[in-house]
């Protein structure tokens, strides 16, 4: 996979009807922080907003937790608490594929061999401001050719309240702006 960087204006991204915007949220003061933090306000499985309290996402007084966007981190890792709620949805609503027992640090993971056509609910964030981030399921299901396996690309952080947001925007056309704002479509 490869990507590009374009300084200045992107006229075919900025005309995209599915452009959408969310405001980056400051971080704790700190010269060496290069996190571009977003505030999500819930979390949508399979079109059922999921029961995880809008300060799971928040980023605490002393500065620890929040949800960064961050292209080069190879899975998306929720704060614990969060990811186990995300995980339960999956689990209920992925029907008609055998699970696959004890898979190497990915969890839940399915057989799909002879499956042409993958039918795996919906994931998206919705952010406080509005904005809504609906993700491809090949963003946050990663599919395991040789052993016709796909798992939840998706993991907790049991010793962190940070949540980032990894994988999950991979084949997304990102925009930042001087606004201090982030924008995305899928391309």
């Amino acid at each position: 996979m490869s990507s590009k960087l374009i300084f200045g204006e992107d006229k075919r991204l900025l005309s995209h009807p599915d452009l959408n915007f969310t405001t980056l949220v400051a971080g704790k003061e700190n010269p060496v922080s290069t996190f571009y933090y977003v505030q999500i306000k819930s979390v949508v499985v399979g079109g059922e907003k999921l029961n995880i309290p809008e300060q799971m996402w928040n980023m605490s007084a002393d500065g620890s937790g929040g949800t960064i966007v961050d292209s080069g981190t190879t899975l998306s890792y929720f704060a614990d608490p969060a990811y186990k709620i995300i995980k339960e949805a999956f689990e209920q609503k992925v029907k008609g594929y055998q699970v696959v027992k004890d898979f190497p640090i990915m969890d839940p993971c399915y057989n799909v061999s002879g499956v042409d056509k993958l039918d795996l609910p919906s994931f998206s964030f919705v952010f406080a401001d509005g904005a809504v981030w609906n993700f491809p399921v090949e963003n946050y299901f990663i599919k395991l050719e040789a052993e016709n396996v796909v798992c939840l690309a998706i993991l907790g952080t049991p010793r962190s309240a940070l949540s980032i947001i990894g994988i999950t925007n991979s084949r997304t056309s990102t925009s930042y702006t001087t606004r201090r704002d982030q924008g995305w479509d899928l391309h």
